[in-house]
């Protein structure tokens, strides 16, 4: 084959020099980049790019298919969620994150890394054309105040996805410019450097005055904005993650008293999941979901906006209704093969700690349901007993589990916190009036929610954190008892301690993408012990599948008479996941992608995968 294809190739370029002559005519139909980057109108339209490749098809905030890339591979890696589905091998393109299955070949892997990279590259557009941080540090064709705008922006988005990549790969490359055709990116030595780099960009970013800022906790468009709020949560994370703790004080300090930021009222905690939540005072970014028509189609042809929406994710996230004796009405309109599919359950260890920590808090209310509140309090699409007595919802065939295989690698208690709501229930509006997280048109499997990724909450626990052992430890004290007061839960700690910190921020922020990287972290200074966690808890060996004994027969005869077809009650077995144990080094980060690695012979794994065959 080489000597076939050389010749070709040696032809190919004898032509192509012989004929140079016949190609030096003007291209037509063609902008030069000095026609191209040479006004606000075409820098605007490079920064609706921007935010638009957070939305577009595989970015950080849409769907892959019927997963987003960090939503599952950051939550599943968490000790507190099971992959759930239908069986012991349903999703098992990221179910392999909850079992520690995965390897450098993986498809929401190589997903998630290329969001990450369109997404500096979008930043790169910007800053590369209008600022001089470009290969030969030309000045721009084109600039003005809007355009310096845009470069810090672009500056705080680039730094926010590279310490996503810090976070998860540990030593990823640093793209501060868009390179030559020719150029590989450098990878960085460890994590620390590219967090100080994070660090830096976002105080440059501050220190320009170019930011947009929020005009108070009532200011919604500041949300979908890189804003000063952002940058200084961004770099404050990313110091609490490099231990300066001194520097994310700074940062999340300032944050704190802009004002700019209010947590949400307790009793519109679940709002913070639902569109009716928003733009809301408690939000520091999140990109915002628009009905562009330029976005019409999904893989599929469906004509829609609806990868915008995450299109599917809505149908994994939902109870596995095919299973139920009807639909509850919250997701009554949930479409698709099966309607919901049952992912991301919530490891019942856990939701029992939570619930006997909380209570009946609006926190954990919105969170999930225990087995009497998800039968008896909620409505059922098929139920003829909705406004009916306790008595005759025990009896009612219309709702619990009426399949025989029941739910698997699920407890009796039932997550929602990022569930569609197609009509908000009653449990949580109180009679109140409030959006669906579904338009209409759209599909019932789609969700319009905005996809949120920092919050004023996570600002304060970071903060409280970060004021340990300082002289600060009275504002971080105040930080984390702000949180619990709106928690409902009336746990208020008396002293900061990292334990009530740790308790505190898992409630919180369950299955919004936190645990997994603040384990990785507290356990390499010895705060957190992963074998433990992970290993030695048997979450793996102990998977559930929870049946109604209404519904469930053994064999010809019921197998709990006494409540076969009177009265529902819920049970559970157990069964082993397949799965790897955790290994201390190599689960903490993930591998790069296979592709990745062979476009860019520079990128080698660290921290266990190094030798991975």
């Amino acid at each position: 084959m080489k000597r076939i294809l050389i010749p070709i190739l040696l032809g190919l370029s004898f032509l192509a020099g012989s004929c140079q002559h016949l190609l030096d005519i003007p291209q037509k139909g063609v902008i030069s980049e000095a026609d191209f980057y040479a006004s606000d109108e075409d820098a605007a339209a490079l920064l609706a790019n921007m935010y638009a490749s957070l939305l577009a098809p595989d970015g950080v905030a849409s769907s892959s298919g019927i997963y987003n890339s960090q939503l599952m591979i950051l939550n599943y890696s968490a000790d507190d969620v099971l992959a759930a589905g239908g069986e012991i091998d349903d999703h098992l393109d990221f179910r392999v994150f909850d079992e520690f299955r995965y390897d450098d070949a993986n498809t929401p892997l190589l997903n998630l890394y290329y969001g990450y990279e369109r997404g500096i590259y979008a930043a790169n557009l910007i800053i590369s054309h209008f600022s001089t941080e470009n290969i030969d540090g030309e000045e721009p064709y084109f600039s003005s105040d809007f355009t310096d705008q845009c470069v810090e922006e672009a500056r705080v988005m680039r730094a926010y996805l590279h310490m996503m990549m810090a976070l998860s790969w540990y030593a990823p490359n640093i793209v501060d410019r868009l390179l030559a055709f020719d150029e590989l990116p450098v990878q960085a030595q460890d994590q620390s450097q590219v967090l100080k780099w994070v660090i830096a960009e976002c105080e440059k970013a501050i220190r320009s005055g170019k930011l947009p800022d929020r005009n108070g906790p009532g200011d919604q468009l500041a949300t979908a904005r890189m804003s000063v709020g952002f940058a200084r949560f961004v770099a404050g994370k990313a110091a609490v993650f490099n231990n300066q703790m001194d520097v994310a004080r700074q940062h999340l300090g300032d944050l704190i008293e802009s004002g700019d930021y209010e947590l949400t009222p307790s009793d519109e905690f679940w709002t913070l999941f639902h569109r009716a939540g928003d733009g809301n005072c408690e939000k520091i970014f999140e990109p915002n979901f628009l009905e562009d028509p330029n976005f019409t189609s999904n893989a599929w042809g469906i004509g829609s906006p609806i990868l915008r929406g995450r299109w599917m994710i809505a149908n994994v996230l939902c109870w596995r209704t095919g299973n139920l004796a009807s639909t509850p009405s919250v997701c009554e309109k949930i479409s698709g093969s099966g309607g919901g599919w049952g992912g991301g359950a919530i490891q019942e260890d856990f939701a029992r700690k939570f619930l006997e920590h909380d209570g009946n808090s609006p926190r954990r209310l919105a969170t999930f349901l225990t087995e009497e509140e998800w039968l008896y309090e909620m409505d059922w699409g098929g139920s003829l007993v909705n406004d009916g007595t306790r008595e005759q919802k025990q009896a009612d065939p219309m709702r619990g589990i009426s399949m025989q295989s029941g739910l698997y690698s699920h407890g009796p208690y039932f997550e929602w916190k990022l569930m569609v709501y197609h009509n908000p229930p009653k449990i949580l509006t109180q009679g109140k009036e409030y959006p669906a997280d579904n338009l209409e048109g759209l599909g019932g499997n789609s969700n319009q929610t905005n996809f949120n990724l920092a919050r004023y909450a996570e600002a304060l626990l970071l903060y409280a954190e970060a004021c340990l052992g300082s002289p600060d430890e009275k504002k971080g004290l105040k930080a984390l008892q702000d949180v619990q007061r709106r928690s409902g839960s009336g746990k208020i700690s008396k002293e900061l301690t990292l334990k009530d910190i740790q308790e505190e921020k898992q409630y919180e922020l369950w299955f919004e993408g936190c645990r997994f990287h603040d384990l990785v972290r507290w356990s390499l200074r010895g705060f957190a012990d992963l074998n433990k966690i992970y290993n030695s808890s048997g979450i793996h060996e102990r998977i559930p599948t929870l049946n109604d004994a209404y519904f469930l027969l053994d064999g010809d005869a019921p197998a709990y008479p006494q409540y076969y077809g009177k009265e529902h009650h819920l049970v559970e077995s157990y069964s082993q996941a397949k799965f790897n144990a955790f290994t201390i080094g190599r689960h903490e980060y993930l591998p790069f992608p296979r592709d990745v690695k062979i476009a860019n012979p520079n990128l080698t794994d660290v921290r266990g995968w190094e030798d991975y065959k």
